[in-house]
């Protein structure tokens, strides 16, 4: 990573102060944040959800609605204060001067409206030039930011791109003014890792070609590893580490920043228990005397609860730009893991007796809702037409089982169909085709009487616990419905099992009162698992439970899932885009691709050579929590097929970078055992020795993109 730094920063933040007044005070969400940004350099701000990280990036664009208000302090932009100028000047400098990149395309684009007439609009609000114009500087814009097809796509709306390409269509518009800088809020956590991989490398190269200067708000540390120049870390509203990324990840100088580095999961290490952070962020209306992270801190000493927080200085003998706000800075090594308090995860004994097994699911969905319905018109082989029912293929085939006490992972491109899979086992889909047996029980073959009873046996676990949590009823009413419903316990004795399983997953028995709007996201989460273990299941479908999670929040629920399973004997089906989690959690995983299965094996195994081409390209996309390793990217191009449309052949083919020829475009591969083991299977007309052999080894380039 290189930057083209001049003397004079394009952003200077001094001692900026945000804060809220609500009914039961004022909460100061930013207090005294002072850093600057050169021109061409990226910095990354990370910390937990509450830290401050997206309320500076707005207070530095002026977007702090009422009852917020930026208190003090100044923010210089290209040598301007922005704190100083009048609502019409800030117009001038929004999207024109700095460009906001959100979190969630999907809400920020407005959906009555094309993507064109969105870009153009931002042109025409800045710049003096005509309507043909604008948009010849939106197709332009488009180009650059690779939406393929840019001059007809201009005319398309918001529901007909992906998720990532709606995220460039943002970018394109953000990019559309040539701006000095783009602040870029979480921009791919709701993004698969190979959509993630590109739009990091997008980001990367508008900076090498514009010299662009970048605000990379995030939690994810392997993104700050992999794009950044410098960090800034955030506790409580403050910046309490700022430096050279190679230098805070190297040894970095506040222990809060080590356990932010500890509590990551990294595919190829051991898969020992995650350092999880105890404790939650201080109530920023009643901050503790001292400093504000003493609490959780495994370092503190009985000097850092008192006096006042201490300051953010200048770190002696450490890289220069080095900065901390940490009592004990000179004394503490933080070089090395705190792996003192984690302990070995332990070893279960695998049972071969499957609870539940899968044999060529499909579930196929009608496509179309017009005069005909799912019919379209086909031509025939003799040149004529003929009507043929159209259908979306969301699982096209599945296979595979579930041992009693073992965690079997799905991963996967959105798209690929994982939830699918979730759904139609758990009967909430109906299947199309297919076998789906629950601990000797056909479920494809029972009423819904019958697979009601079963429910109790089976639950589920969701990535957003709010919109799975009634807001209108207390946690105690939540979790007690199924234990009423199933006759496992009423009256005082579930109010006492209800107790004992918010205590078993992380809360306290008090907050069996309480409603989930009291709660945290974390906390929410650990709501909903004690919902789930309240029926005493056999299996959990977890569905992406820790994506929206920041990653000490992760680390506490996996390590709690960890534990519970083996308290309860639990099997998982563990759905997931982040492949770094399904590594440390799951016994055995299978790669989706179009609904179908690519490879499924061990953790290992699958981890290992030789890959399937698609299983290679999602791990080569992972960005890892070391700035110092070098990353080979393999960026697919492309977005999967279209489901109602399959490929012919190898539904891989029309990405793969291994693709050898006609025998890919015409024949679908089916699943072969490797070195002649069942337990390991890939779907792959390549050889055994041309899937060990690594593609970012054949190539000169660091990153290596599809032809």
């Amino acid at each position: 990573m290189t930057t083209n730094a001049t003397t004079d920063p394009l952003l200077a933040v001094e001692s900026l102060r945000t804060q809220f007044k609500t009914e039961n005070g004022t909460v100061t969400a930013v207090n005294d944040v002072s850093f600057t940004l050169e021109r061409g350099e990226v910095m990354g701000i990370v910390g937990e959800s509450g830290a401050g990280k997206s309320v500076t990036a707005k207070s530095i664009m002026r977007l702090i609605d009422y009852p917020g208000e930026i208190a003090s302090g100044s923010v210089i932009f290209d040598g301007e204060d922005l704190l100083e100028l009048s609502e019409k000047e800030m117009q001038r400098v929004r999207g024109n001067k700095i460009a906001l990149i959100p979190q969630d395309p999907m809400t920020s684009l407005n959906p009555v409206l094309t993507v064109g007439q969105q870009i153009t609009e931002t042109i025409q609000l800045h710049q003096d030039v005509s309507e043909d114009e604008a948009r010849e500087i939106a197709i332009e814009a488009m180009g650059e930011v690779e939406i393929p097809d840019p001059e007809s796509r201009i005319d398309e709306y918001p529901h007909e791109f992906s998720g990532g390409m709606r995220q460039r269509v943002l970018i394109a518009i953000g990019l559309a003014c040539e701006p000095d800088l783009i602040i870029a809020d979480e921009p791919t956590t709701a993004l698969d890792v190979t959509t993630q991989a590109k739009i990091l490398e997008l980001l990367n190269d508008l900076r090498e070609t514009h010299n662009v200067s970048i605000l990379m708000i995030t939690h994810n540390l392997g993104v700050v590893a992999q794009t950044c120049d410098r960090v800034g870390v955030m506790y409580a509203g403050n910046l309490i580490e700022t430096g050279p990324v190679e230098a805070i990840f190297d040894r970095p100088r506040h222990p809060y920043t080590r356990t932010l580095i500890d509590a990551i999961p990294e595919v190829g290490a051991d898969r020992n228990r995650l350092y999880a952070l105890g404790g939650s962020m201080p109530d920023l209306q009643s901050l503790p005397d001292g400093c504000n992270f003493a609490d959780r801190c495994p370092h503190a000493t009985d000097d850092c609860h008192s006096g006042g927080d201490p300051a953010l200085e200048a770190v002696p003998d450490a890289p220069a730009g080095s900065h901390a706000a940490c009592f004990r800075t000179a004394e503490l090594d933080l070089s090395e893991p705190g792996t003192e308090t984690v302990g070995e995860r332990r070893h279960r004994t695998q049972s071969t007796e499957p609870l539940l097994e899968v044999t060529n699911l499909k579930k196929y969905f009608s496509a179309g809702d017009g005069l005909l319905g799912n019919l379209s018109l086909a031509r025939t082989d003799g040149g004529g037409l003929t009507l043929e029912r159209r259908y979306v293929k969301a699982v096209d085939g599945v296979s595979f089982s579930i041992n009693r006490g073992e965690t079997v992972g799905l991963v996967g491109e959105s798209g690929c169909g994982k939830s699918t899979v979730a759904r139609t086992v758990m009967q909430l889909l109906e299947p199309t085709d297919g076998e789906v047996y629950f601990d000797g029980h056909p479920l494809h073959e029972l009423g819904k009487s019958d697979i009601r009873s079963l429910r109790q046996e089976m639950q589920i676990i969701f990535q957003d616990p709010k919109s799975s949590l009634n807001p209108r009823k207390t946690v105690g009413q939540i979790i007690g419905r199924g234990m009423g419903k199933h006759n496992i316990a009423t009256g005082d004795e579930k109010r006492e099992r209800i107790e004992e399983l918010l205590e078993r997953v992380g809360l306290a028995a008090s907050d069996i009162d309480k409603y989930p709007h009291q709660f945290s996201g974390g906390q929410q989460q650990r709501i909903a698992i004690a919902n789930a273990l309240a029926v005493e299941p056999d299996l959990i479908v977890c569905d992406e439970p820790v994506s929206a999670l920041d990653v000490s929040v992760q680390a506490q629920i996996l390590n709690l899932l960890d534990d519970i399973q083996d308290e309860f004997d639990l099997s998982y089906l563990f759905i997931s885009h982040n492949i770094s989690v399904v590594q440390h959690i799951c016994d055995r995983v299978a790669v989706m691709y179009l609904g179908k299965i690519a490879e499924f094996g061990s953790v290992e195994q699958v981890f290992e050579p030789p890959y399937h081409p698609y299983t290679e390209s999602l791990l080569s996309a992972v960005p890892h929590a070391n700035p110092n390793r070098e990353t080979k990217r393999i960026l697919l191009e492309g977005t999967v097929p279209s489901p109602m449309n399959p490929p012919s052949g190898c539904p891989f083919h029309t990405r793969c970078p291994k693709k050898f020829g006609g025998e890919c475009e015409r024949d679908e591969p089916h699943a072969k055992p490797v070195d002649g083991d069942d337990d390991h299977t890939i779907a792959c007309h390549l050889s055994e020795a041309e899937m060990s052999e690594p593609l970012t080894h054949q190539q000169s380039d660091a990153e290596v993109k599809q032809p």
